[in-house]
């Protein structure tokens, strides 16, 4: 009876530390996945503060590039 119930006792510890595990894992990712949004929005933020400030010289450089792909 004792050992039935030290098995039964071994394998909710193991279900326990599976279902811990696997949170620890799920959370993990969560904060992964918030750090590359983060990320992505930094850039996206740079890249729309790049754009926002007049620039002719890049201006005209982008029209050149667009004139020479449509020859």
């Amino acid at each position: 009876m004792i050992k039935l119930l030290s098995s039964l006792l071994s394998l909710l510890d193991r279900l326990w530390a599976a279902w811990s595990e696997n949170k620890l894992r799920q959370q993990g990712r969560q904060q992964a996945i918030k750090e590359a949004n983060d990320e992505i929005n930094r850039q996206i933020e740079l890249g729309a503060a790049a754009t926002s400030v007049p620039d002719p010289e890049r201006d005209e450089r982008l029209r050149d590039r667009f004139d020479r792909s449509r020859k």
